[in-house]
């Protein structure tokens, strides 16, 4: 039987370089998203196709012809845009995930991934955040990934749904939103390698718990590959860095000749960063199914530049 997985948000960067780490999980690779087409190259076995997650019934048809085995879910309306439209939000990210939810039991869907954020906790966080801490949300995008953690969960232990979560951190990538609070871990270098130049918005003492694209990739490739048996929970919590943002731009200045950093705090941004944690315990990730990031902020700067350099982002 052909190996088939199905990816929401099929448009996005985790998406498009997720499609590259499937090696022997999947013959066909679906990709759907409302955008035109994705926003990088995708694997040679993908296939596009542009639709609304939220039309059900073509979700239905796309599910029943393409007969995928697993579905990884991320599309989903960002923090910013679930401010802006409370609505859409609730739309997209719950009704949404819902749907396909109760569409993975009625086509008989085996595993379900869903990658979830640091967002699903509130408040002053704690510096080394623990793996059970509690989760109260602030905004409304950490409010809807959380209750579809819970929601995954119950799937699990109520249908027998082989349901997957991740907790991502800060995920540094060359298509980081340029609106999120997060974006100065990322922005340095693109606007760094296209202006020369580059104004922090948090202070150069600033620190949060991050991770590479290419290490995100992994631990959701990883998490997907692990045999049932393994996993002690559904959800885990991934860490790989904790660098200061001063420790970024002289790791962008060591490579990008002639940057100019400067420092601008904004409070708004200083009063979210800054209660994030530093270090998120991902202890049972690591004992369950072998997690371990790869990039430290060397191997992260090298490869960010490069890609911003050449035409393979």
């Amino acid at each position: 039987m052909k190996k088939t997985i199905l990816i929401t948000g099929g448009a996005g960067n985790l998406a498009s370089q997720l499609s590259f780490k499937l090696d022997g999980m999947a013959d066909e690779i679906v990709l759907v998203d409302i955008a035109k087409k994705p926003i990088t190259r995708t694997a040679e076995n993908c296939l596009y196709i542009q639709e609304n997650l939220n039309n059900r019934d073509e979700l239905r048809k796309i599910i029943q012809y393409y007969r995928p085995q697993t579905i990884v879910h991320f599309a989903s309306l960002l923090s910013g845009s679930s401010e802006q439209d409370r609505e859409l939000a609730w739309k997209v990210n719950m009704d949404g995930t819902f749907a396909l939810f109760e569409l993975s039991l009625e086509l008989g869907i085996k595993k379900f991934f869903f990658p979830s954020t640091l967002a699903t906790y509130g408040g002053k966080l704690p510096k080394s955040l623990t793996e059970d801490t509690p989760q109260w949300a602030d905004g409304l995008y950490g409010v809807t990934k959380s209750s579809i953690e819970r929601l995954g969960v119950y799937y699990q232990r109520q249908h027998g749904l082989d349901f997957r979560c991740l907790r991502l951190p800060i995920t540094v990538s060359p298509f980081a939103p340029i609106a999120a609070a997060s974006s100065y871990a990322s922005r340095v270098f693109v606007e760094g390698v296209e202006q020369k130049r580059y104004t922090f918005n948090v202070n150069p003492h600033t620190r949060a718990s991050l991770m590479y694209v290419d290490d995100a990739i992994l631990g959701i490739a990883q998490v997907l590959r692990a045999p049932l048996e393994k996993l002690t929970q559904c959800v885990y919590n991934v860490h790989s860095l904790s660098p200061t943002a001063e420790e970024i731009a002289r790791a962008a200045s060591k490579r990008i000749a002639g940057i100019e950093i400067a420092y601008k705090p904004n409070d708004k941004v200083i009063a979210v960063v800054e209660n994030w944690p530093e270090i998120v315990e991902d202890q049972s990730a690591r004992n369950d199914w072998g997690w371990s990031p790869k990039f430290n902020i060397d191997a992260m700067a090298d490869d960010m530049i490069a890609r911003l350099t050449t035409n393979n982002k």
